[in-house]
């Protein structure tokens, strides 16, 4: 039976089988295939004459007895070795031709996508023939074929993870450390009102995680985002994590502009917010910030006052109005009169206490003269105050009527707790009533701060 090589075979072999064989190669031309099979058939041919050449020139007879001494190194024929070496390199090739082709066609355009890119190993081994002599017992030659083999491992990287960093790319710029502060007033474009809640750590591998002031830890992840508002994109993030109560970032969406690039704002309400912890807001020097953060404290103490509402008023006409707090609206709620000087909000006092002024919550101010005045009633005693308002101080006359004094041996008048006659307190009321009183105090609600904005 006459013998068929392997290219024998792949010569006669039906169209669409060299189609499908083509065809799990695809990357490699029609000319470098064929050049391939070329190369591999030339050195199969010449491997093969050479085996039969051994073969007549070493043909060994041997009878029963004959013995021979040293190994078998081989019962393969010489030729095989680099028949399987052919085959197995045009095999590995196509391995690895094929498998750079997969690998290319499941990797995202523009760098997307996950997972690294694993690295192609290629190993080939070539072999050749040495002969071995030795002799049977007769002292006849014995000649046999030893293969000697070489193994060469060739690792190649056909790509790298640079699908990974690109799906992390968007984050470079938020990675470090940022407080999460909220505002007690739902407006953070008021300074004094930002209040600590915690610290979130932003990876650079998109995760974050965040401790709250009281020690609770949450994490999660970020996702790129964008949102159109007002006809501009702005770049947002994503913020989902795990299901923990301090984890106020849960399902939320930071939002980043330019203009501000140390901040990462959450919604549209202006109430929460992450700031670098590298960052410190200026410190406000101005009138108006230093009102803002005793309406704030005022505003954080809860239901310490009745109906608290507040008022601006230039009393002392120097340029800087004071601050007046009402504390409500019954009779025995009071003014309480702020005045800023040296970067500080500072309460007009008595010698240990606070000024408690008016009466409903309101008082009068006669701006010409610099007066505060008020008049209070309790059954038949009255009281009338006159206060003069210069340089952050208050100069008073207090005029008093108390029909009932005298039963317990006091006064029925009185002038800044000193007794006085009649034509003097009367004198001292019609005084108070000849001017232009003004009620004030209660202007602004708690919560309102636009008059008190920086210019």
């Amino acid at each position: 039976m006459k013998d068929k090589n392997i290219f024998d075979i792949l010569e006669n072999a039906e169209n669409d089988s060299m189609e499908r064989l083509i065809d799990k190669c695809p990357e490699i031309s029609d000319e470098q295939l064929e050049k391939i099979f070329k190369m591999s058939e030339k050195k199969f041919r010449k491997q093969r004459a050479e085996k039969e050449r051994t073969e007549r020139d070493n043909t060994i007879k041997m009878t029963e007895n004959d013995v021979v001494e040293g190994v078998e190194r081989s019962k393969r024929p010489a030729w095989l070795t680099p028949l399987t070496t052919a085959a197995s390199v045009l095999l590995i090739a196509g391995i690895a031709i094929g498998s750079t082709a997969m690998l290319k066609r499941h990797t995202k355009p523009n760098g997307g996508g996950g997972g690294v890119t694993p690295a192609v190993t290629v190993s080939t081994t070539t072999g050749t023939s040495t002969n071995i002599v030795s002799t049977d017992k007769n002292g006849s030659t014995v000649t046999g074929t030893a293969i000697a083999t070489t193994t060469t491992t060739v690792t190649s990287a056909v790509g790298d993870n640079a699908e990974n960093t690109a799906d992390t790319e968007f984050i470079k710029p938020f990675v470090g450390r940022w407080r999460y502060e909220m505002s007690s007033v739902n407006d953070l474009d008021i300074p004094e009102s930002a209040g600590y809640m915690g610290t979130a750590v932003i990876n650079d591998d998109a995760t974050y995680i965040y401790t709250d002031i009281s020690g609770n830890v949450s994490h999660g992840t970020i996702s790129n985002a964008a949102e159109e508002i007002g006809g501009t994109s702005i770049q947002c993030l994503d913020f989902s994590g795990n299901e923990s109560g301090a984890n106020v970032f849960l399902d939320n969406r930071a939002y980043y502009v330019e203009s501000r690039p140390y901040e990462l704002h959450f919604g549209n309400s202006n109430i929460a917010r992450l700031v670098r912890e590298d960052h410190v807001e200026p410190i406000g020097t101005s009138w108006q910030s230093a009102y803002r953060k005793e309406l704030i404290d005022l505003l954080n103490q809860g239901t310490v006052y009745n109906d608290p509402m507040w008022d601006l008023q230039d009393i002392d006409d120097d340029g800087t109005p004071e601050l007046l707090i009402s504390t409500g609206t019954r009779q025995n709620d009071h003014v309480l009169l702020i005045y800023y000087d040296n970067g500080k909000a500072n309460y007009v006092s008595e010698t240990y206490t606070v000024s408690f002024l008016g009466e409903y919550g309101v008082m009068g101010i006669c701006k010409e003269e610099h007066l505060i005045g008020w008049t209070t009633s309790y059954d038949s005693y009255y009281q009338t105050w006159i206060a003069k308002f210069e340089n952050h101080r208050k100069t008073e006359e207090v005029y008093a009527y108390d029909p009932d004094a005298a039963s317990y041996g006091g006064s029925t008048y009185s002038l800044n707790g000193l007794d006085t006659n009649e034509d003097e307190y009367n004198a001292g009321i019609a005084k108070y009533n000849s001017k232009n009183w003004v009620t004030v105090g209660r202007q602004y609600s708690l919560g309102t701060f636009s008059p008190l904005m920086d210019n």
